[in-house]
């Protein structure tokens, strides 16, 4: 096995880490050339220039130095609080962060949450995902838009629910306890979408929603009988048509009469 000296180690240390940070000594180079407009010889507009120059879109462009100058927030946070924690290595990990328009100071506490979360290691994008959502919702607390007795549409979160109407029975933080008709579920709020129904076509659905579940409280159901029960659980309006109501009294007929 080789053994390096002292300045090959160096030597390597130094170009490892050249490896490690080429995402960011890159939007470094492309803020300092915007900034002096050392592009102006060439094109007449910096976008212009780096499509010429490089075949860089807009938005990679933007990419690149914002995760410079969030990497360079992050790098001056760890210093200045003497924590040792690992830089990021990937444009990739620093994405969520600065997606969210996070401060100098919220980016490099996100940051160190991140690593937390990834056992004192580099985290993933997934994990600083998480960690930003969390840091948020704990910082500033969403408030709930949706209120008791509201009929929503169930957009996802629930399977085999999809696009199903609900009725809102608890509204919690960031998530609701919703009843459909043959069940009960906690739905984000962000994955419910309010049906906007005048105060009558709430009545109506409410109504409809009474009869539907009284049929689900009988036992064997007929298969028949689940596919126009599970059908009238996707309606988009407050009213039914003259088939859907001759078929949901013929069940009422059948089972509860």
């Amino acid at each position: 096995m080789y053994v390096l000296s002292p300045q090959e180690s160096q030597l390597r240390a130094k170009l490892e880490q050249q490896v490690r940070t080429g995402f960011v000594l890159r939007g470094q180079a492309l803020i300092s050339i915007k900034r002096l407009k050392l592009y102006r010889d060439r094109a007449r507009n910096f976008e212009s220039y780096c499509d010429e120059v490089f075949g860089f879109t807009m938005l990679y462009i933007e990419r690149c130095m914002l995760a410079a100058e969030t990497y360079y927030s992050i790098e001056s946070y760890l210093k200045t609080n003497s924590l040792s924690e690992p830089l990021p290595t990937k444009q990739s990990q620093l994405r969520p962060i600065f997606q969210a328009h996070l401060s100098p100071i919220e980016a490099g506490e996100v940051w160190v949450i991140s690593v937390n979360l990834a056992a004192e290691k580099v985290p993933p994008k997934v994990i600083v995902e998480k960690a930003v959502k969390a840091y948020l919702n704990q910082k500033y607390p969403p408030i709930n838009p949706l209120s008791e007795g509201e009929i929503c549409r169930i957009k996802s979160g629930v399977p085999g629910k999809q696009n199903c109407w609900c009725v809102v029975s608890e509204v919690r933080a960031n998530e609701c306890v919703v009843d459909t008709w043959d069940s009960q579920y906690i739905v984000s709020g962000d994955n419910l979408s309010p049906m906007k129904l005048t105060h009558d076509e709430s009545e109506q659905m409410l109504d409809l929603g009474a009869r539907m579940t009284a049929l689900a409280d009988v036992e064997n159901l007929d298969e028949a009988a689940l596919w126009v029960l599970q059908g009238l659980e996707k309606l988009n309006r407050s009213t039914l048509n003259s088939i859907e109501e001759r078929l949901l009294q013929l069940l009422e007929d059948e089972y509860l009469n």
